[in-house]
């Protein structure tokens, strides 16, 4: 009966160990939501939203932006919810609608 109460123990410490860097359903790194984003995306500009994103938390800001001149042109109409930070929904949609 112990090694079998170890046994459950060992394997709750390791799913615990696992979600440390699970982050709830939303727009933010890792949620469901942006993982299908990121999944029905334009490979070639979800990779450039990821070079942007020098700092990898999860949205553009106008620093990061200032890299790309015709981003930091877009940047205020880009930026949907004025919080001076693109999201990777602003970022995708901002590309689309500028081809």
């Amino acid at each position: 009966m112990s090694i079998t109460k170890g046994l459950m123990g060992a394997t709750a410490l390791v799913v615990l160990a696992g979600c440390q860097g699970y982050t709830p359903a939303g727009d933010g790194a890792g949620s469901f939501e942006r993982g299908r984003m990121e999944m029905d995306a334009p490979p070639a500009l979800v990779e450039r939203f990821h070079q942007l994103d020098a700092n990898d938390d999860g949205v553009i800001d106008v620093s990061e932006a200032r890299s790309s001149s015709d981003l930091m042109g877009a940047f205020g109409t880009a930026d949907l919810d004025g919080d001076r930070q693109l999201s990777l929904e602003e970022f995708i949609d901002s590309q689309s609608s500028a081809d």
